[in-house]
């Protein structure tokens, strides 16, 4: 993708949390998470409710700040939001009164770019992830895929360096559910941006990832690395799904070197 097709995009950033402690009114959620997320990856936090996942992707997006413990995105220690941090939500967040188009245009028109610009670039990914035709609709109006899709868009039209995934797929049938992660697959390619994706699915952890961590309340339990091409429903692949549910159900720390 040329610099002509994009605009102006920031290259894609690392994010590293160091003796990271997070939680809300003084009350710890994880505790003493060292963690690091290479440009450019996609890396799939996994862990059970309770165990931070939300709350990191938060404070990786600047929403909330650390009760201890460094976090950096690239060489800035992250102390609020930035346009540079997108995030995505499993609630698609759309605004009904605006249309798809207007949606995707939200975030350059509050960066200040010029009107024909955004325009341009709006279409550019609405084009991208298949929704041309839908462009003048309103949100409720469209299909909860529709709505992912131009949510995915609306991210990926500000050029971040860093896009933040709650579980934006979980409230998604399983046909239009995979779809959406090719989909997410090929605009990562696109975009070249690192995404922390988080989901409680194993089966989507493998199909995304590139590294995958289970998060627990004391930091990283376990982590794989996946290559790509994926080699789904591989003896390989049943291995790593195998080990990760099992860790995901471990009651305490499990040791674990990643795997490549």
């Amino acid at each position: 993708m040329t610099a002509e097709t994009t605009g102006s995009r920031a290259p894609a950033a690392s994010i590293r949390a160091t003796g990271l402690t997070l939680g809300y009114e003084g009350r710890a959620v994880v505790s003493g998470l060292d963690l690091s997320v290479s440009p450019g990856e996609i890396l799939v936090v996994l862990g059970s409710s309770g165990c931070g996942k939300s709350t990191l992707l938060r404070a990786i997006a600047g929403l909330i700040d650390p009760l201890s413990g460094t976090l950096t995105a690239g060489d800035a220690v992250v102390d609020g939001p930035c346009a540079d941090r997108a995030l995505v939500f499993q609630d698609d967040a759309l605004l009904p009164w605006r249309t798809a188009q207007r949606n995707v245009e939200l975030p350059l028109q509050v960066g200040g770019v010029r009107r024909a610009e955004r325009r341009r670039r709006a279409a550019e990914w609405l084009a991208r992830v298949g929704l041309s035709t839908h462009a003048d609709r309103l949100p409720g109006q469209l299909s909860g895929g529709m709505r992912q899709r131009v949510q995915l868009a609306r991210a990926l039209a500000g050029a971040p360096a860093v896009i933040c995934m709650d579980e934006p797929f979980g409230a998604l049938d399983a046909q239009t559910r995979v779809a959406m992660q090719q989909l997410l697959v090929e605009a990562w390619q696109a975009s070249q941006c690192t995404v922390v994706f988080v989901t409680h699915d194993v089966s989507e952890a493998l199909a995304l990832g590139d590294r995958i961590v289970v998060l627990a309340k004391d930091g990283v339990r376990d982590e794989v690395r996946v290559p790509r091409p994926r080699e789904l429903d591989s003896p390989a692949d049943a291995d790593l799904q195998a080990r990760l549910t099992a860790s995901l159900r471990a009651p305490h720390d499990i040791d674990g070197l990643a795997v490549a």
